[in-house]
Formats: structure tokens, C-alpha cells, sequence
């Protein structure tokens, strides 16, 4: 009589301590680290503009004796934003919860699924409002030589510039605004090609053993913080085979000025206008709120996440957007 097997003595069943599942993390996001967040009561609103050109004239004038100083005055404007709901739902029926083994959760997967296709229409939205050409005051394309008015040398060619050409439309925005911009966002290539660049390699090469972080490129491109789109989407529909890329354009780079919190009589490229009047206690990390709730017709129970906001372009004069950075 035959010996049973190993293999007849065993079970499979799931592991509890592993699994494999594509779930991006969140510091891959951008759209809620490039300009802040403004949260709002309503909808719709409106919020003052002040002239630019107001504030930096140079009308003071010597108060003869016995006359009066001068009187200068300004208009105000005003501009309105109109947030947008936006959500997405699933149901877990009862008979996947009674027959759900460890280590399946239906609640933390369909809360993970929810929350991670937020974020990136989220992203999706901030990319086509900021990371584009004709948006900001000042458009550049990369080109492989001979650079004319507009264009400057792609970062990996023989001869380019990063430090000088980021140093002159820094300064650039300055002389026009007043403001320094105080951050560089990055595509995926763009990045790489800068990490590998000659010029960059030898100023920082004896520092951190020549270990090219964010915090050392900020320091070399004077900026405050450097910022590298990094999520991805599948463009495919359900059902048919995934195809999945960069939400950023992986090329390009956006030079900004972005106010480190709301504020008054300031300027900022951008800000995100959240709708927290409709939706209480939605959170800064992906900006929504998660609902769950029953439907005992279909004996199942419904998880729904909500995000209610509207990301808009500010100011367009502190912002400077580079296209075709590199060649690939």
C-alpha cells in the first residue's frame, strides 16, 4: 500500500502574514503638495485681486512746506472659483463578507480602491490645470541645439545649462512679481537626466558621498523644495489589457512660486478650493470623505468616498513651465 504524499496530508490556504497587490502610496501624489488648500463654505465664491502694478510704483514725492504729500489710491478686483463633486462607490454583498477569509478585508480593499482612484483623478486634474503649456506667463520648449528666443538647450545635450537657465527665469519671475520661486517640479525624466548631469555631478559630488538628494538639488537651484510627480494610471478600460503610465508628463518642469499656507495680499500659482461647507471633516490627504451606509434591498453594504474642490491656477506670473526638457 502506497505511502500518502506530503502534498496529501495539506491544505492550501491563504497566507495571513503576505500578499501581493499594486497599492501606490501616497507620496507619489502631487496635486496636494504644489499649492495649498483653501477650504470654503460654498460652491461657488469670490476672492480679491490686488493690482500688481499698484504696489511697486514709485510715486512719493517731497511734501513741499505747507502743502499736502501726495494722494495715491488703487482699484480692487475680484475672481471666483467653482468646486465640483466628485465621487465613487462600491458594495460589499453579504455573502462576500460571510465568506471572506482571512487575510481579505472587503472593507480596507474597497476603502483602498475608493481612496487610491480619488487621488489620482485628483492628480489627473492638477497636471492638465498646471503641468501644460499655455497656462502660465511663461512657456519654454527644450530643443537639441541652436536655441532661439523661447527655447533653451534639453538638459541632455552637450553643453546645456540647468543651473544657469533655472537661475535666469528665476530671476525673471522676480523682476516681474517681486516673488522668488521657491519650487521646481520635476517630471520623472527630467529628473533623472539632472541627477546625471555633469554640472550638477561636479558641485555636489564631494557632499552626502556624492548622493544626489532632493534637498541637495533645492540648495543648488536656490529653491525651497523640490517636487517629482511620481503616481501612475491605466488607461485601459475594465476588462481589456491594462495600460499604464505617468500621469506627468515625464519631460517637463514647472519653476513656481506657491505660498506656503492661504494668506492675504500674497501671491500663490495656485491653490486647491475644497469644499469643506459640503463635505465636514473631509481630509487633507486626499481631500474627501469616506461614507458607508446599508442597503438592505440588496443586502449588501455601501462604502462611498466624495471629494468636492476646485484646483485652479492663481497666478500666472510666478510660474515658468518648461516642455520637452529632455530628449526622452
Amino acid at each position: 500500500m502506497p505511502n500518502p504524499t506530503p502534498r496529501d496530508l495539506h491544505v492550501d490556504a491563504v497566507l495571513t502574514n503576505m500578499s501581493v497587490g499594486y497599492v501606490q502610496s501616497q507620496d507619489k501624489f502631487f496635486a496636494d503638495k504644489l499649492f495649498p488648500t483653501v477650504q470654503v463654505m460654498k460652491q461657488t465664491d469670490l476672492y480679491t485681486v490686488w493690482p500688481k502694478g499698484a504696489f511697486f510704483r514709485d510715486q512719493v514725492k517731497a511734501r513741499p512746506l505747507g502743502g499736502a504729500v501726495p494722494i495715491v489710491g488703487f482699484d480692487t478686483g475680484t475672481a471666483s472659483y467653482v468646486c465640483t463633486e466628485y465621487g465613487l462607490g462600491t458594495m460589499i454583498d453579504d455573502r462576500t463578507r460571510a465568506n471572506a477569509d482571512k487575510p481579505f478585508n472587503p472593507d480596507k480593499a474597497s476603502m483602498r480602491l475608493l481612496v487610491g482612484q480619488h487621488l489620482i483623478k485628483r492628480d489627473r486634474i492638477a497636471a492638465t490645470t498646471y503641468l501644460k503649456t499655455g497656462v502660465w506667463g511663461t512657456d519654454i520648449v527644450g530643443v537639441n541645439s541652436g536655441p532661439n528666443a523661447g527655447q533653451f538647450l534639453r538638459f541632455d545635450q552637450s553643453g546645456s545649462d540647468p543651473i544657469g537657465v533655472i537661475s535666469k527665469y528665476k530671476d525673471r519671475v522676480a523682476e516681474q512679481t517681486g516673488y522668488e520661486p521657491n519650487t521646481l517640479t520635476l517630471g520623472r525624466a527630467t529628473k533623472r537626466v539632472l541627477k546625471q548631469h555633469p554640472d550638477i555631478i561636479g558641485k555636489i559630488q564631494y557632499t552626502q558621498k556624492g548622493i544626489i538628494t532632493d534637498e541637495l538639488l533645492a540648495e543648488l537651484f536656490e529653491v525651497e523644495r523640490i517636487l517629482t510627480p511620481s503616481a501612475i494610471y491605466n488607461t485601459a478600460k475594465e476588462g481589456a489589457t491594462d495600460n499604464l503610465t505617468f500621469i506627468v508628463d515625464s519631460k517637463c518642469m514647472l519653476l513656481s512660486y506657491a505660498a506656503k499656507e492661504p494668506a492675504m495680499e500674497e501671491p500663490s500659482g495656485g491653490y486647491t478650493f475644497a469644499w469643506t461647507g459640503l463635505l465636514p471633516g473631509a481630509t487633507a490627504d486626499w481631500g474627501g470623505v469616506i461614507e458607508r451606509g446599508r442597503e438592505e434591498r440588496h443586502h449588501s453594504d455601501y462604502i462611498e468616498a466624495r471629494a468636492a474642490y476646485d484646483i485652479k491656477l492663481v497666478c500666472p506670473d510666478v510660474g515658468v513651465f518648461f516642455s520637452d526638457v529632455v530628449s526622452g
